[in-house]
C-alpha cells in the first residue's frame, strides 16, 4: 500500500462500493421476482437501483484515484 493512502479513506470507499453494489443487486432481484398480484410495491425499486449503481460507480472511480491513476482533467 502506498504511503500517501489513508487506510480509513480506503475502507470507507470499499464500504460505499459494497453498499451501492448490494443495493443495486437487491433491487434487481426484487424487480425480477415473479409478481403474485398487481398491487404496487411499497419500495420504489427503480430509483433505489439507480442510486445504488451511482454510488458504486463513484466509489469505484474514487478507489481508482486512490491507487494513483488520474481519471479527471
Amino acid at each position: 500500500m502506498p504511503d500517501y493512502l489513508n487506510p480509513v479513506e480506503l475502507w470507507l470507499t470499499v464500504a460505499a462500493l459494497l453498499t451501492g453494489a448490494t443495493l443495486a443487486g437487491l433491487m434487481i432481484w426484487l424487480e425480477r421476482r415473479p409478481r403474485q398480484s398487481f398491487e404496487p410495491r411499497l419500495v420504489p425499486t427503480t430509483p433505489l437501483l439507480f442510486a445504488g449503481a451511482v454510488v458504486a460507480i463513484f466509489a469505484l472511480v474514487h478507489l481508482i484515484n486512490l491507487m494513483g491513476i488520474h481519471t479527471g482533467r
